[in-house]
């Protein structure tokens, strides 16, 4: 039994609606989908950067600390070596000893020198770093509103191209009919 052109016309209309849809509905996913994938990366990028943040704030911290510690230690050397001058029967504050002890006190002063310097480049290091990841967020955000605009011109797209299947199909059935 043949199918006669009306019914074969309803077909293909209904399949060109159909596949419109499908298609409208897969390129606003689609873009959806993008958009959100590129928001979790924002917000990963985002959490590095706090991430970096506190990280330098702790590098500081224990900087400060370690230089404590650091000053304290060479307090009791100082002391210890003061205290073996004087048991060998040297005064502590005058000629050798004394040259020693200021000595000793400069090579203590530049020891915290370098500390605070490579404390200092390492914070900042880390501050780029965050940075870094907050701008990486912005533009992981920006792709994201891209991502959703294409598949919504996308989607948009699709509609219009199957409305113009539908009306070519019209035009052919008008010509046959």
């Amino acid at each position: 039994m043949a199918v006669s052109a009306p019914v074969m016309m309803g077909i293909g209309a209904t399949a060109t609606v159909a596949g419109t849809y499908m298609s409208y509905k897969g390129a606003k996913k689609a873009g959806k989908m993008q958009q959100e994938a590129n928001e979790y990366n924002a917000k990963v990028a985002e959490r590095n950067a706090k991430v970096a943040r506190v990280s330098k704030e702790i590098k500081r911290v224990n900087t400060d600390k370690q230089i404590e510690d650091f000053k304290k230690d060479f307090e009791d050397f100082q002391g210890a070596v003061s205290q073996a001058y004087r048991v060998n029967g040297f005064r502590a504050d005058t000629g050798t000893p004394l040259v020693m002890a200021i000595e000793n006190a400069y090579e203590a002063e530049k020891e915290i020198a370098i500390q605070q310097y490579n404390s200092r480049i390492e914070q900042a290091q880390l501050e780029e770093t965050a940075i870094q990841g907050g701008m990486s967020a912005d533009l992981s955000r920006m792709y994201g509103e891209q991502a959703r605009t294409a598949g919504k011109y996308n989607a948009y797209s699709s509609l219009l191209g199957g409305a113009s299947q539908l009306a070519g199909m019209g035009m052919q059935y008008k010509a046959i009919s």
